[in-house]
């Protein structure tokens, strides 16, 4: 897979076990996204404590992100990843006890085309501020950025 630039992207993967989140103090909320009821949130700061500083500067860097910003993506997906992957209490098996670990795959998704809407409302300056004794050219040129990330 490449890029927009043509460098090669690779998919990004984090693994996260239940015995590291129980590890950083986590083990109240790992039980919520398992079991029946609302699932307990969990922050950017504790993801980071989970998964390391320097596995996940590696996976944002990847994925052309920032550390803190791959870590607030994480911390509001997991909860219900964990909850998708163990529904009430049970592991792949359907034997029960939860889950052991999760892997986390991204992947960023190439483009190769793009037809977005582009609303455009033309204003003309207040009469009070225009000399309308000569003719005015209107320059009609338009220059619109695009930004790859």
């Amino acid at each position: 897979m490449t890029n927009a630039d043509g460098a090669s992207v690779q998919p990004t993967s984090l693994t996260i076990s239940a015995e590291s989140l129980a590890d950083a103090g986590l083990e109240s909320q790992m039980r919520s996204w398992i079991g029946d009821g609302p699932n307990e949130t969990i922050t950017a700061d504790q993801i980071t404590a989970v998964v390391g500083e320097d596995q996940l500067a590696q996976a944002a860097e990847s994925l052309r992100k920032t550390p803190a910003d791959l870590a607030a993506d994480l911390a509001a997906r997991l909860p219900g990843l964990v909850d998708t992957a163990a529904p009430d209490g049970q592991g792949a098996s359907g034997t029960g006890g939860g889950f052991t670990a999760l892997q986390v795959r991204w992947a960023p998704a190439p483009a190769e085309s793009l037809t977005p809407d582009l609303d455009l409302g033309p204003q003309i300056a207040p009469a009070a501020g225009l000399t309308l004794n000569n003719e005015v050219a209107i320059d009609g040129s338009v220059t619109l950025t695009v930004r790859y990330l």
